[in-house]
């Protein structure tokens, strides 16, 4: 599986964790571990489909 499909994958689990963690009132700490993991994953996908968007831009660019 590619990158961006893998941290789509990843980002999703995240989520479902989440809405887990409120559905069974999770504490703060818990919580803001997800949250971090989440921004994390979230900044790592944006990234991967900036870079592959853009290697298929290039070539027309010249």
């Amino acid at each position: 599986m590619a990158e961006v499909e893998c941290l789509q994958e990843a980002v999703r689990a995240l989520v479902a964790q989440r809405q887990a963690l409120h559905d069974r009132d999770a504490g703060r700490r818990e919580l803001e571990t997800n949250r971090l993991e989440l921004v994390s994953r979230q900044r790592q996908l944006s990234h991967a489909l900036i870079d592959r968007y853009l290697r298929h831009a290039e070539p027309d660019a010249a």
